[in-house]
């Protein structure tokens, strides 16, 4: 049993082999120049993590004898473009940040309240509830497209564990089972504005608080992972019942073998709504499901993959955020403070459309990887659609996202890249294309297309 039975440690995010007794310090640092075009705005910029998050980390591992192992891992997210810890890197394109102080404070071409508000005003305050509820919106926009927004230092992981005969087990701030999936199953991972986990996926990636068992054994591998709740800030439950409620579990079932593998996983969050005293029964937050796989022939690997997510009880809803504003009387100082004291996450978004409210879409990954020589050239098709409805979703938001990518490796360590990226938004979608690893970013209007292109270096240590 012993010899037969191994635990890997989040092997999707970050494999590695330890050895009897170790301290490891590894890193990767990975810089480029983008361009992004979405719709008619342009940016060039110096961008971070283009491939893959730049970070800093320390591993260990020490042999305990009769089948038990100790492991940690602490790791910190490093902005090469900046030296900083926290960076907004997806694009979010609003007329406020880049034209004149004259121009609107907000997105023009974005309806987003298109009933009246739920608590009644007079007809003649209306207009400014509207701009009130959209600047609301663009400001979580803000927020969740900000990543490390409290500047934690051990951001991508902080984890300590046991591995015994069996099975491991792992406790802290981990990367959660259904996205090991999503990363693994899928073409490029979560590189480059071509990665799947744009918003019509937008899993929860890494879980506070949180105890995993693994194992692997003959191929095999089964995750089970419970979060404790809580965000960077101070954990936050507005419990109603017991107190679990912004708790986390998941879990995931692979199969690898030498030419081909395949895998599903399951997330599902609790959440505690703002507006508690409507609907005090409802737990369940995002819930996301994902199945994928791969098939290698020699050179040649084909991927697939299908995600499905559903979050009917997010956080906020256009009501929740209508009557915020009327209840503070737009006091923007007010409306910060109840925004503050919540634990949003891209999740309670609908961030297809790029607005509060609630989620129902499918999405579809076809991918190919061609080892030529000392490179891999890439090519990906993604699409997705989300038919939830809220006061502002009343039509479908859908796109297609491809293109491809070439990586030339000049070493183990070092790599050049290449990228050309598109997303063509319709209906009410307006995402926009973002780096590895991150949400999404959002067009100043829905139906907007956009497009990336991106070249850089990542080196490895």
């Amino acid at each position: 049993m012993r010899n037969s039975l191994l635990v890997v440690a989040l092997a999707c995010a970050f494999p590695a082999a330890y050895a009897q007794s170790s301290v490891t310090l590894y890193g990767i640092v990975d810089v480029g120049v983008e361009r992004l075009d979405v719709g008619s705005i342009s940016g060039t910029r110096l961008q971070s993590g283009i491939s893959a998050g730049s970070r800093l980390g320390i591993r260990g591992s020490e042999d305990l004898g009769g089948g038990w192992r100790a492991l940690f891992t602490l790791e910190q997210r490093i902005e090469a473009d900046t030296g900083s810890t926290s960076n907004n890197n997806a694009l979010y394109w609003c007329r406020a940040n880049n034209a004149p102080a004259t121009a609107p404070t907000i997105c023009p071409g974005v309806a987003y309240v298109t009933t009246a508000p739920a608590v009644q005003v007079p007809v003649a305050s209306r207009p400014a509830i509207v701009g009130g509820a959209n600047a609301v919106n663009n400001s979580l926009l803000q927020a969740i497209t900000t990543v490390n927004a409290v500047g934690a230092i051990f951001d991508r992981q902080a984890w300590g564990g046991l591995v015994t005969p069996v099975g491991g087990f792992f406790f802290g701030r981990q990367y959660t089972p259904a996205y090991e999936i999503l990363n693994k199953f899928n073409a490029v991972g979560d590189q480059t504005a071509l990665q799947f986990g744009q918003g019509f996926t937008n899993p929860l990636i890494r879980a506070n608080n949180s105890a995993q068992y693994r194992i692997e054994l003959r191929g095999f591998t089964a995750s089970l992972m419970y979060g404790f709740g809580g965000s960077e800030t101070l954990r936050n439950e507005r419990a109603i019942g017991p107190q679990n409620g912004d708790d986390f579990m998941g879990g995931n079932l692979q199969y690898n073998a030498t030419n081909w593998g395949v895998g599903v996983g399951y997330n599902r969050n609790n959440v505690v709504p703002f507006n508690t005293g409507t609907n005090p029964q409802k737990r369940t937050g995002l819930e996301m499901f994902n199945a994928g796989g791969y098939v290698g022939f020699g050179p040649v690997k084909l991927y697939a993959q299908y995600v499905k997510r559903e979050n009917e009880n997010p956080m906020l809803r256009p009501e929740d955020i209508q009557n915020i504003v009327v209840s503070s009387g737009g006091s923007l100082a007010a409306i910060g403070a109840i925004l503050g004291g919540l634990q949003i996450n891209s999740f309670d978004m609908d961030t297809m459309r790029g607005l509060a409210g609630p989620t129902d879409s499918v999405a579809y990954h076809g991918g190919i990887s061609w080892r030529i020589g000392n490179g891999t050239l890439y090519g990906v098709y993604n699409y997705g659609k989300d038919d939830g409805r809220s006061a502002w979703a009343t039509a479908d938001a859908k796109a297609s996202h491809y293109g491809a990518a070439y990586f030339y490796d000049f070493s183990r360590r070092t790599q050049l890249y290449v990228v050309a990226a598109f997303m063509d938004n319709s209906d009410q979608s307006r995402m926009s294309l973002s780096s590895a690893g991150y949400t999404t970013g959002f067009t100043t209007g829905a139906g907007e297309d956009a497009r990336a292109f991106q070249v850089g270096m990542r080196h490895s240590f």
